[in-house]
């Protein structure tokens, strides 16, 4: 018993010695095309049809550890038509997106609301060939709860941390604003072909998201500075129609953050029912990761959706596929995601944005 709460203990310790000294990672989705203004505010307005809505909710490790991670986002965006044209003119659009991530084990929660807007300047009517612009504003607030975390002078040396604690704990709320910004192209030279490309850079300010940064009459040995590293995104799509009712949909995702490095591959297949109203996809990702410890295999993350008009749901599953802990088992993470698009003009295969 002994044993097995010194163990906890020194799990806790380290997760919070990690979140006021080691720099800050970003929460990475697998159905990032649900939320797109999360990797580029550039995509805000890419849509087919006047505003969409959205919803990722992303449970992680459940089966390996005793409080598993959670995600929830929520957004939503509108676009606007400028010019008489509405089928070849500039298009501009306007978003407004939250997300909360919490760390169950230790209480740590992060929540972000987002302001992001892009205008798409129109190239080639022909085409539809666009070069987009866009940006976003976040504010952030991250807190921890100190009641769910254990110090050495709480144990009662028998079977508990049930004594009072004398550590000195900075403040446990704090806030910080965030900027990022971004580029998009976009070409569908015939209802069969689409190809889109983009980049974003987020965390342009690099935040201090320390404790400490606030704390009184500090040790002079803890570091308040815990910054946010600049997190670069570039990201490639290509829609290409196969048969009538069939698009296959290569996907690529490259995220680089410190040194950290992800990359993202694979494909989705749209079948279009009849009267291209209603679709099912499949397909599959594999994520691979660089960091200090090297070149890995991350995961690997087969989906499914159902779209029903202008509602589409979708579902993905990550297998772990590196060591964490002592094991992969357990360690997989889920993924449900629910997106719907108000006034949606579907012209059959393609799109002027990627759906999922």
């Amino acid at each position: 018993m002994k044993k097995h709460l010194i163990q906890t203990f020194t799990f806790l310790l380290c997760c919070f010695y990690s979140i006021n000294h080691a720099v800050s990672q970003d929460v990475s989705l697998t159905q990032f095309y649900v939320m797109p203004y999360q990797i580029n505010p550039a995509l805000t307005g890419t849509i087919d049809g006047t505003y969409r809505v959205g919803m990722v909710y992303k449970d992680q490790w459940r089966g390996g550890v005793e409080n598993p991670y959670t995600t929830t986002a929520i957004g939503g965006e509108v676009k606007f038509d400028i010019g008489e044209d509405n089928r070849g003119t500039d298009r501009a659009g306007v978003g407004l997106f939250f997300m909360n991530d919490q760390i169950n084990g230790i209480a740590l929660n992060t929540s972000q609301l987002s302001l992001s807007g892009a205008y798409h300047k129109i190239i080639s009517k022909e085409t539809k060939q666009y070069i987009g612009i866009g940006a976003q504003m976040s504010i952030f607030q991250r807190n921890i709860n100190y009641d769910q975390l254990n110090f050495g002078d709480e144990f009662n040396q028998l079977n508990g941390f049930d004594q009072q604690s004398q550590e000195v704990l900075p403040p446990n709320n704090l806030g910080f604003f965030d900027l990022s910004v971004g580029l998009n192209y976009h070409i569908r030279p015939s209802k069969t072909t689409a190809f889109f490309a983009g980049a974003a850079m987020h965390h342009i300010t690099t935040p201090n998201v320390s404790f400490y940064q606030n704390a009184n009459n500090l040790n002079p040995a803890i570091d308040p500075t815990s910054e946010v590293n600049l997190r670069t995104v570039v990201h490639l799509s290509y829609d290409q129609s196969v048969a009538e009712s069939v698009v296959i949909s290569p996907r690529a995702l490259v995220q680089i953050q410190g040194h950290d490095r992800e990359v993202r591959l694979g494909s989705n297949v749209k079948y279009y029912l009849e009267g291209f109203r209603n679709a099912f996809y499949f397909g599959a990702h594999l994520s691979m990761i660089d960091n200090i410890d090297g070149f890995a295999l991350n995961a690997f993350s087969p989906l499914v959706g159902f779209q029903l008009k202008s509602f589409l749901i979708g579902l993905s599953y990550d297998v772990n596929l590196r060591q964490s802990f002592s094991g992969t088992q357990g360690l997989n993470s889920f993924e449900v995601s629910f997106r719907f698009n108000g006034d949606y003009e579907n012209e059959g295969p393609g799109s002027i944005c990627p759906e999922f």
